[in-house]
């Protein structure tokens, strides 16, 4: 009997299980990756983690000197706080807050420590700042086109390309957030502060309780016989035209774009504009003195040119000759003109939208004498009975959230329309020599396209 030959067992794998094994070897690696280094991953975390516990221990080495540091009234020594934040090696003063390279002015404060910025408050509170604190605190000059950054509260700000956060800003909406002109040559230095539209919050649970909301819009301020004040739609005769709209044989200037304006302040998109912090400021002339503060009381500044023959420069800046003797027209002009069309923002002459808002602004949260009845403080002058003097922070100012002399100082030239040929130009405010007008007054007497005055000024706006 033959034996039985087998055919021979073949030993292996086939070229399709071997690349299926590849494949399942490759998915488990990337798996393994991910779980180790992705932003979930374990690495990741752990280094987060790290990151925290460092964090938090280094806020708490800053409280415990600052729990050392309180007087016997109970409150914040800052020649003892600055003596004993000198005992932790490695902390840096923020600039802003310095007199010296050892001393902080005033609370409250930002110090560096471990590459943490660090806010110690009045009460004595430390914490992480916020986004507006942390770009003041670093001068950072924005380079987008549009930033968007938020207060403790939440609260939005949006910052055009080219500024920083002043100085003196305050640090959450509600007091006023300051932007600077940071890099335009011809502007530099000038000042603007945020009006919030739509919904803002005051505390950092943002709870309905302490949520304000402001409508953009033209308000009537109406005194009650108690001293309260009324605020309602606007239903008087005065307008703010669109070029379908104006009678354009009026000769006044109106908004650039009011419908653009009041679409790009829209609380889905910027929420808010920027007034000009000042009135208009003069500067850029050398031929004659600022102290004659045009002495001749030439329409428009027209007889005052740099050495270069160009015409004056507006800024929104201290220290500058207020701009007045100065038409509607020319306001407006000067006003669309204070940046060019390279820039990704709008310049305009303020409008009745913007004036009204700013002021239910201010009725909302200002926190200087008469706030919630601003629209009817009168003027409390700051130039002399002949139009003389500098923007500055002197005796008399009317200064409101970081807002200077909306009450005083000079009528202000706005785009709103008085429906009547010879009286077309409309200002708002009052002025250093009057008493009888307020804030949110709308005076168009003698208002002529040609009409110039030493207690007549403007404030720019800008927007996004």
């Amino acid at each position: 009997m033959k034996a039985e030959i087998r055919p021979k067992e073949e030993k292996g794998i086939t070229l399709i299980a071997l690349v299926i094994t590849i494949i399942v070897l490759l998915i488990l690696a990337g798996v393994a990756i991910a779980t180790l280094t992705g932003e979930n991953g374990i690495l990741t975390q752990a280094s987060k983690a790290k990151d925290k516990s460092t964090e938090a221990e280094t806020i708490e080495r800053v409280q415990v000197e600052v729990a050392g540091s309180y007087g016997t009234d109970g409150k914040i020594d800052l020649d003892q706080l600055n003596k004993n934040l000198r005992n932790i090696k490695g902390l840096t003063y923020n600039k802003n807050d310095l007199s010296d390279t050892n001393k902080i002015n005033n609370l409250p404060a930002t110090v560096t420590l471990n590459g943490y910025d660090i806010v110690i408050e009045g009460s004595g509170k430390t914490r992480k700042p916020n986004e507006i604190e942390k770009a003041k605190a670093n001068g950072t000059v924005f380079v987008d086109d549009k930033t968007t950054i938020t207060d403790a509260y939440g609260n939005s700000v949006t910052i055009p390309k080219g500024f920083k956060i002043a100085s003196d800003s305050a640090t959450d909406v509600t007091g006023g957030i300051v932007i600077e002109d940071a890099t335009y040559a011809n502007t530099i230095g000038s000042q603007f502060v945020w009006i919030p539209v739509g919904d803002i919050y005051t505390d950092e649970q943002r709870t309905e309780a302490n949520k304000k909301t402001i409508t953009l819009g033209r308000y009537n301020f109406t005194k009650n016989s108690d001293g309260t004040i009324t605020t309602s739609e606007y239903s008087g005769s005065y307008t703010e035209d669109t070029e379908e709209s104006h009678n354009s044989s009026y000769g006044n200037a109106i908004a650039k774009d009011v419908e653009k304006f009041k679409e790009s302040t829209s609380v889905d998109k910027n929420g808010g504009y920027y007034i000009g912090r000042y009135e208009a400021g003069v500067t850029g002339y050398d031929s004659k003195s600022i102290t004659t503060s045009n002495s001749n009381s030439e329409t428009n500044w027209t007889g005052y040119t740099n050495a270069s023959g160009k015409e004056l420069q507006l800024v929104c800046k201290s220290g500058q000759q207020v701009w007045n003797y100065v038409t509607q027209n020319k306001a407006s002009e000067l006003s669309k003109n204070m940046y060019d069309n390279t820039v990704p923002f709008t310049s305009d002459l303020i409008n009745s939208y913007a004036w009204d808002t700013a002021i239910v602004f201010i009725q909302t949260f200002g926190t200087e004498s008469n706030s919630a009845t601003y629209s009817y403080q009168v003027g409390k002058g700051r130039l002399s009975t002949t139009g003389t003097g500098i923007l500055s922070s002197t005796t008399k100012v009317d200064k409101q959230c970081n807002i200077f002399d909306m009450a005083g100082n000079c009528f202000e030239w706005t785009t709103e329309t008085y429906s009547n040929s010879n009286t077309p130009c409309v200002v708002r405010g009052c002025s250093f020599s009057s008493n009888s007008s307020y804030t949110s007054s709308r005076n168009y007497r003698y208002n002529t396209t040609s009409h110039v005055d030493n207690v007549v000024s403007f404030r720019p706006l800008l927007y996004l």
